[in-house]
């Protein structure tokens, strides 16, 4: 791929892209396919904005981390500056097209999603402590309440019940892979989870929210939408992620762990896609 486009992090983003459309589309009573494409580039534009920036302010520990140093601006394929200049304009385009072809309170939940990231994550608690993951992840809650404001013209209780299925979700996701590269983060001097505290300590506590979060992710369904076709996706999803869980609990080894996290992986979006066909 162009390294212009690997900055957008296409394989992290799109999932936050299809949860600002389950939300418009699971509240709206009939879906304008107008405000639907420009919701997804809005959400295409801040959300890759923000990878970008995330790309440009973590290049130095990129270039330390094995997993990272191909990256375009470690290997030097991209400079620092048109880096930096991308990634902000496309937030800010990302915000004006929410504001001028959706509304005003869309484009403030695409601005509060972008600050969460960038701002919050990126570069306030990314390199001081292990919570990092737990403050950004605000950000995809963010995202999906965008799309319910657009749908329904307002946020209420339901929609923010609703978004936390996202943000259960991402840190047992982030810290099980961190556990897998747990020594590229030290090297980096990253906190993260599993670099923070035992290894025993982190297997408990990851599986622990990765069971939360597909139990949360079931109930949620049950609750707002009931016994509709979507739930047997979200059925699927929680029964892969508590497997993988109970197998990581039982073994206790690496392999398991790496298991638990390419299992859990789709559990978010079979839930979105619930909520698409809801």
């Amino acid at each position: 791929m162009s390294p212009y486009l690997i900055l957008l992090k296409p394989r992290v983003i799109w999932l936050l892209v299809l949860a600002s459309a389950a939300g418009y589309v699971y509240t709206t009573p009939a879906v304008d396919l107008q405000k639907l494409l420009w919701l997804l580039v809005a959400a295409a534009l801040s959300t890759g904005g923000s990878a970008a920036f995330n790309h440009y302010w973590e290049r130095d520990i990129d270039a330390r981390m094995a997993r990272t140093a191909n990256r375009p601006l470690p290997r030097g394929l991209v400079d620092p500056r048109a880096a930096l200049i991308y990634s902000l304009a496309l937030s800010a385009a990302g915000v004006a097209v929410a504001f001028v072809f959706l509304t005003p309170l869309v484009a403030f939940f695409t601005a509060l999603g972008w600050f969460f990231y960038v701002v919050v994550y990126t570069i306030w608690l990314k390199r001081r402590s292990w919570l990092n993951v737990l403050a950004g992840g605000f950000a995809g809650n963010a995202t999906f309440l965008g799309g319910y404001a657009l749908g329904r013209g307002y946020v209420d209780l339901p929609a923010v019940l609703l978004s936390f299925a996202i943000y259960l979700w991402i840190p047992a996701h982030i810290w099980a892979l961190a556990y897998r590269y747990r020594a590229d983060y030290i090297k980096a001097g990253v906190p993260m989870l599993p670099t923070v505290v035992s290894l025993g300590t982190s297997q408990l506590v990851i599986t622990s929210m990765n069971i939360l979060s597909a139990l949360y992710a079931v109930v949620l369904y049950l609750a707002f939408v009931g016994l509709g076709a979507g739930l047997l996706l979200v059925a699927l999803g929680a029964a892969m992620s508590l497997y993988s869980s109970l197998l990581v609990l039982k073994k206790r080894d690496d392999a398991s762990m790496w298991k638990m996290y390419k299992m859990s992986s789709p559990v978010l979006t079979f839930f979105l896609l619930a909520l698409l066909i809801h």
